[in-house]
């Protein structure tokens, strides 16, 4: 090797020092952007927060829903059981099952529930006046409790005459409860604690019965919370159910 080889790199090496950026002389070189994926931030505020996708557990579900369209005259009030269009899940043992009503009613409104291999209903529960809005009843309330693995069926049905029950409004579907530990196995939430994310992973895993409770629950705490009123919006619209507008008496 050329005994001047090794002075040229020192040298070279010195020159590179001196013109890094922010050495004295040397102005500092402009800061490069952020690459585009490095841009991307986590929302800021629960507005920005995705919301849920509803993903039903099992691919071949037969249709379970019935009901839920206005017919008659248009100033009836509307009933709409709060029901996927196949067999909706749970985790509890005693469960709520939630409904929308149009408009207030002093017209008898009644809920039934069957055990899917059994005739005689196992509730058959009645609210002699109703107001509008959603609405849910809770099981365990009535000291009902669902076995694991079990079908069962309900509706809820408005009287608008005693002496016809071809007018009968009647809206309903079915609810299947999966193993507890089935469920926390899963990392569903097991706690019963209510909140936001409660809801985002009972839809994301299936359990739709909870995740609408649950925002029931959030709802009545919260009425004045758009984002939550957006949550339930969302959710209904991917089973397919479309509430109309509240009317209120005057």
């Amino acid at each position: 090797m050329h005994e001047g080889f090794p002075f040229l790199l020192f040298s070279a090496a010195l020159l590179v020092s001196a013109l890094a950026p922010g050495r004295p002389g040397f102005p500092a070189a402009p800061a490069q952007a952020e690459p585009a994926a490095a841009q991307l931030r986590e929302p800021t505020t629960a507005s920005e927060r995705p919301l849920p996708a509803y993903k039903p557990r099992k691919e071949s579900i037969p249709r379970a829903r019935i009901g839920g369209a206005a017919r008659g005259d248009p100033a009836d009030p509307a009933v709409i059981a709060l029901v996927p269009d196949h067999v909706g899940l749970t985790l509890k043992s005693n469960p709520s099952l939630c409904w929308f009503l149009s408009q207030p009613t002093t017209q008898p409104l009644i809920l039934t529930l069957l055990d899917s291999r059994e005739i005689k209903p196992i509730l058959e529960a009645t609210w002699p006046l109703s107001h509008p809005g959603l609405q849910c009843v809770h099981l365990k309330d009535h000291g009902i409790t669902l076995k694991e693995r079990d079908q069962y069926r309900w509706f809820i049905t408005l009287v608008l005459d005693p002496d016809k029950p071809s007018r009968d409004l009647v809206s309903g579907g079915m609810i299947e409860r999966i193993p507890f530990s089935e469920g926390c196995a899963l990392g569903l939430p097991c706690s019963w604690t209510c909140e936001l994310d409660a809801v985002y992973q009972y839809a994301e895993n299936g359990l739709w019965y909870d995740a609408i409770a649950c925002l029931h629950e959030l709802i009545t705490a919260n009425p004045d919370d758009p984002l939550l009123q957006r949550v339930l919006d969302h959710l209904l619209k991917q089973s397919d159910i479309h509430l109309p507008p509240v009317r209120r008496a005057e």
